[in-house]
């Protein structure tokens, strides 16, 4: 479709998308790091029964995989709402460019 919108018509979207994935990021981060630091620094506690007499690595690990699918699930769910919202206020205006001189013109008009 030619004349379909593309993601770079919407720079606040994109950057909202984002700023939500690198939050998403370490969010994931942070537990793959506890199951690294567990396995590093307390290893005999990996092989704890905890869950039906399933050990805590195991336990863990397929947490993590789970919470994987859950995080690109939110991913996915925020980045609709983002598009959406955006569709919703419409067509923004080109936002002006400041001169050296500190006047204001229009954002295609920087080269002249």
């Amino acid at each position: 479709m030619p004349n379909a919108p593309h993601h770079d018509d919407h720079p606040d979207v994109s950057a909202a998308n984002a700023r939500a994935g690198l939050v998403l990021f370490f969010v994931y981060l942070a537990a793959y790091a506890g199951f690294m630091g567990l396995a590093a620094f307390a290893p005999q506690a990996m092989g704890t029964p905890v869950l039906a007499g399933v050990n805590l690595a195991i336990t863990y690990g397929m947490g993590l995989i789970v919470g994987a699918l859950v995080v690109a699930a939110i991913y996915m769910w925020i980045c609709g709402r983002n598009a959406r919202g955006s569709l919703a206020r419409g067509p923004r205006a080109p936002r002006a460019e400041v001169s050296a001189r500190g006047a204001r013109r229009p954002q295609g008009e920087a080269g002249r």
